[in-house]
């Protein structure tokens, strides 16, 4: 197994990578982020969601509900990636002319306006996809019903912080709140707490009102499912975390989208479904198993980093070195920060298959895109005699 890829956390480490990716020449092919470009050939389906919320907000329609919510870092990355440092500030009024589309200035006048709750909803969405916090703290307000928006603005400002996990649960038992939104806000906290392992009493507690609260619709039904198998998961209960994820895969498939717009809300939330099923076989022993079931992501999003990560992280652990190499092809392709860990793993599996002129070339890029995780300049040292203390 390749050793963890773990950059240095905190503001130093920010700094540094910031600065690497702006010299490292690795720009991130999609442009939606930066400027709300329409997608294109290297743009994932999160991508195109982005663009979708930011048409249907300033055109006044409504969109269908979508799932996934990248981190605001999106933004300043992939800045970076292009050596555009006037592209990474806080304030959206202040982004570069040059980078930005007619519909970047058409959400900025729209969020400064008056909205309905439901755009003020799409809007926060919107805002913090494109990593302007403050701004989607703005439209949010202090508005009793979009508590689930106000928490994410939270999250999304300081997402370390643990206090959000207490203030999630306690909104989630206020029966003031509709069952949906306590539902949410139960989620988030199983969810959280699941990634991270820990069965703490919150974690229980929570899962105890989202099985109060059950949805109807298929999709959040889906969700549903999909996080409570945390539960039996951290309790060692394999057969009941498989019977809860095929509920959910039964939830989604039960879904029937007819129109473009209907589909691509689909498959926003088909793809954490397969990918959670790829990591669960691969953390249980079943490379093979989860590599055969990123099929799925290739064809949901298969300009999505975390879809080539994946699936070379499971060929790598199945010890099928030349796919793994291929998989991370793909995302060193795709650019940007991600691409560092993808060279990483790329280099580590030339070096298992004796290219180590490969290997070198790779750990060499994955320092060059970020040098602040310790394991690459290991590796970069051990096959090509570089000092390990390098780095920009």
């Amino acid at each position: 197994m390749a050793p963890r890829y773990d950059p240095e956390p905190g503001p130093r480490g920010l700094a540094r990578r910031l600065s690497a990716l702006a010299a490292a020449g690795v720009p991130v092919r999609c442009g939606v982020v930066l400027g709300l470009h329409p997608p294109g050939a290297g743009s994932s389906r999160v991508a195109e969601v982005t663009h979708t919320l930011a048409r249907h907000l300033v055109d006044g329609t409504a969109s269908p509900r979508f799932n996934t919510v990248p981190s605001p870092m999106t933004r300043v990355y992939a800045a970076a990636s292009r050596g555009r440092l006037d592209a990474l500030g806080p304030d959206m009024k202040a982004f570069p002319a040059d980078l930005a589309t007619p519909l970047w200035w058409r959400v900025l006048d729209r969020t400064g306006g008056p909205l309905t709750t439901v755009e003020r909803s799409t809007a926060a969405d919107l805002l913090l996809r494109l990593g302007y916090q403050r701004r989607a703290a703005d439209v949010v307000g202090d508005r009793p019903e979009l508590v689930v928006k106000r928490l994410a603005v939270r999250y999304w400002s300081s997402p370390s912080s643990t206090e959000i996990e207490s203030e999630a649960l306690r909104e989630a038992h206020d029966r003031g709140h509709p069952a949906e939104v306590r539902h949410t806000l139960a989620l988030f906290v199983v969810a959280r707490n699941g990634r991270r392992g820990t069965a703490t009493p919150a974690f229980h507690e929570a899962a105890a009102v989202a099985s109060r609260t059950i949805p109807s619709d298929p999709l959040r039904l889906q969700a549903h499912y999909r996080a409570l198998a945390f539960v039996p998961y951290l309790r060692g209960d394999l057969p009941g975390t498989w019977t809860l994820l095929r509920r959910a895969v039964e939830c989604q498939y039960s879904v029937v989208p007819e129109t473009p717009l209907e589909r691509l809300a689909w498959e926003d939330h088909a793809f954490p479904l397969h990918e959670t099923i790829a990591r669960t076989h691969l953390l249980t022993g079943a490379p093979d198993r989860a590599a055969a079931e990123t099929d799925h992501l290739v064809t949901l999003s298969p300009n999505d980093h975390r879809t080539w990560s994946l699936r070379g992280d499971a060929f790598l652990a199945a010890d099928r070195l030349e796919e793994a190499i291929t998989a991370y092809d793909r995302g060193v392709a795709l650019g940007g920060l991600p691409a560092a860990r993808a060279a990483f793993h790329r280099g580590w599996a030339q070096r298992r298959l004796g290219l180590r002129a490969e290997a070198a070339e790779s750990f060499a890029l994955s320092q060059r895109i970020d040098p602040t995780a310790p394991a690459v300049a290991e590796a970069l040292a051990e096959v090509s005699g570089v000092g390990a203390g390098g780095g920009a």
